[in-house]
């Protein structure tokens, strides 16, 4: 049985898969994905537009921009945006942000798997 799986990165382009060759490209067996993340600047010159979809096709969250952060290079508890979200067994979620301007986004992909 798979245990917890956390995957972070930073992304300063627009991305349309980031989790796409990580180790949560897809679910090792039903449990949940908690995605966190923070952005460097948040204008309407500079900021991250961010969707989410599930493998069964809902999306938890479309054009959502994501906060400023006071913690330059990493996420910090008290400004980050975060979700928890069903991710089914063998399921591709498609995590993609689209970048204006020149903030960066550091995000952070926690699974986790049911409980037997």
């Amino acid at each position: 049985m798979a245990g917890v799986i956390v995957v972070t990165g930073r992304e300063a382009a627009t991305n349309t898969d980031i989790l796409q060759g990580t180790r949560l490209q897809t679910a090792p067996a039903a449990g949940t994905l908690t995605l966190e993340m923070q952005a460097s600047a948040n204008s309407a010159a500079n900021n991250h537009v961010t969707s989410l979809q599930l493998p069964d096709g809902q999306n938890p969250f479309d054009s959502l921009i994501v906060p400023e952060g006071v913690t330059d290079g990493g996420i910090n508890q008290d400004d980050k945006v975060q979700g928890t979200f069903a991710f089914r067994q063998g399921g591709h979620a498609v995590f993609a942000t689209v970048l204006t301007g020149t903030s960066i986004m550091d995000w952070r992909a926690t699974y986790r798997p049911l409980a037997r």
